[in-house]
C-alpha cells in the first residue's frame, strides 16, 4: 500500500525478535520488517545498531529514499525507559539520517497496552522470552514488577520454563531425580540431540543461548497440553510466578485491581497456556477483565506514535489500521522470527 508524505516508523524490540512497521498518519500500514532481538541488556550495542540499520536498509529498498518523509519514530524496547538506552536509540536514527519531528523511546510494555486499548494507561503483563508486569497510571506514574532479565529474574517466562525443563533433564541424567524422566527424550528431540551431555556444547556455544532456551519453553507448554506431568508442573509454577508479579503491583496500588489486564507475549499465543492462566488468576480473587490485543505489539508502538502526532485515534484511522496491517508487505532479515 502506498504511504503518504508523512511516514511513521514503529519498532517493537523483544527478547527474541524485533518488528518494524512503516505506516502513515492515516492509519495505513505498508510494511512490516522482522529482525533479530534488539535487547541492549542481552546483546552488544554494536550488534543491535547493526541489525537496526539492516532492517532500515531493507525497508528503504522497498519504499525508496524517503528518510525526509519520516514524521515520527516510536520505539518500544526493553529498557526503553532508561535514559542511557533512549539516548542510544535516538543517536542511531540520527546517524542513519532519519531526523523526524519526534523520536519516542519507551518501555516495551506500552506497545501491547496501546495495541489493546489505544491508550497509554492501564495494567499489562508480558510473558514471552522474558516476563514483566507494568501499571501505567493516569497521572503518569508507573509501577513495575519483574523484568529483571534472565540472569536473575524473568520468572514465568519462556526462558524460565525452558531453563527449568533443562534442569530436570540434567538432574535425571545425574541421578538426582527418580521420577521417570518424562522430559528427557522430548527435550533432546527438540534440539536434535541424542544424549544430555550434548546439551552443553549445543547451548553454551549457540550464537544466542537465551533464544534457544526460550524456544524450549514453548515446547514444554506443548508437552503440558499433551499430558506430560513434568511439563505441566513447570508450566503451573510459571503461571504462579506471573500471578506474583501482578500481586506485587496490586499490593502497591489497590486501584490497579480495577484495571483491565492486557496480556501479551509468546506464551499467551498458546491457547492451553492462556486458558490455564486465566482460570488460575480468576481463582485468586483478583477481579479483572483480561484482554489480548487484536494487533501485535509493533502496531501498538505505531499507535503510540499516532497519539504523539495527532492525539486520539479517530475511528476512520483505526479502521485503516485494522484493514491494512495484515496485508502489509512482510520483509524478514536474517534472525527474524515469526513468534516471540
Amino acid at each position: 500500500m502506498p504511504l503518504n508524505k508523512e511516514i511513521i516508523l514503529a519498532i517493537d524490540g523483544g527478547g527474541t525478535k524485533t518488528d518494524l512497521a512503516a505506516g502513515d498518519i492515516n492509519g495505513n500500514i505498508g510494511f512490516l520488517v522482522s529482525g533479530p532481538s534488539t535487547n541492549l541488556k542481552s546483546r552488544p550495542a554494536a550488534k543491535v545498531k547493526e541489525d537496526l540499520f539492516r532492517m532500515l536498509d531493507s525497508l528503504f529498498r522497498n519504499i525508496g529514499d524517503r528518510s525526509n518523509d519520516i514524521a515520527g519514530v516510536s520505539v518500544a524496547a526493553a529498557g526503553g525507559d532508561r535514559p542511557e538506552d533512549q539516548a542510544k536509540w535516538k543517536e542511531w536514527f540520527h546517524q542513519y539520517g532519519i531526523k523526524p519531528k519526534s523520536i519516542t523511546v519507551m518501555n516495551d510494555c506500552l506497545a501491547p497496552l496501546a495495541a489493546a486499548t489505544k491508550k497509554r494507561e492501564g495494567l499489562v503483563l508480558i510473558a514471552g522470552t522474558g516476563s514483566i508486569a507494568y501499571y501505567f497510571k493516569k497521572n503518569g506514574e508507573t509501577i513495575r514488577a519483574g523484568g529483571w532479565g534472565y540472569l536473575f529474574g524473568d520468572e514465568g517466562s519462556g526462558y524460565d520454563i525452558g531453563n527449568q525443563a533443562l534442569r530436570r533433564v540434567l538432574k535425571e541424567h545425574d541421578g538426582r531425580r527418580y521420577d521417570g524422566g518424562a522430559l528427557s527424550l522430548p527435550v533432546l528431540e527438540h534440539f536434535g540431540l541424542e544424549h544430555p551431555m550434548e546439551l552443553i556444547t549445543h547451548l553454551y556455544e549457540a550464537s544466542y543461548p537465551r533464544e534457544a532456551i526460550a524456544s524450549l519453553g514453548r515446547k514444554v507448554i506443548e508437552l503440558a497440553s499433551a499430558g506430560n506431568k513434568d511439563a505441566l508442573e513447570i508450566m503451573l509454577e510459571a503461571i504462579h510466578e506471573l500471578e506474583m508479579l501482578l500481586s506485587a503491583i496490586h499490593a502497591k496500588d489497590e486501584e490497579s485491581k480495577n484495571s483491565s489486564l492486557v496480556i501479551s507475549g509468546g506464551l499467551f499465543q498458546s491457547a492451553f497456556f492462556k486458558e490455564a492462566f486465566e482460570s488460575s488468576i480468576k481463582g485468586t480473587g483478583a477481579v479483572q477483565t483480561i484482554v489480548q490485543a487484536d494487533y501485535p505489539p509493533v502496531i501498538g508502538a505505531y499507535i503510540c506514535a499516532l497519539l504523539d502526532l495527532v492525539g486520539d485515534i479517530p475511528d476512520k484511522v483505526e479502521k485503516s489500521i485494522e484493514m491494512s496491517w495484515q496485508t502489509a508487505k512482510r520483509i524478514k532479515i536474517d534472525g527474524g522470527l515469526d513468534n516471540e
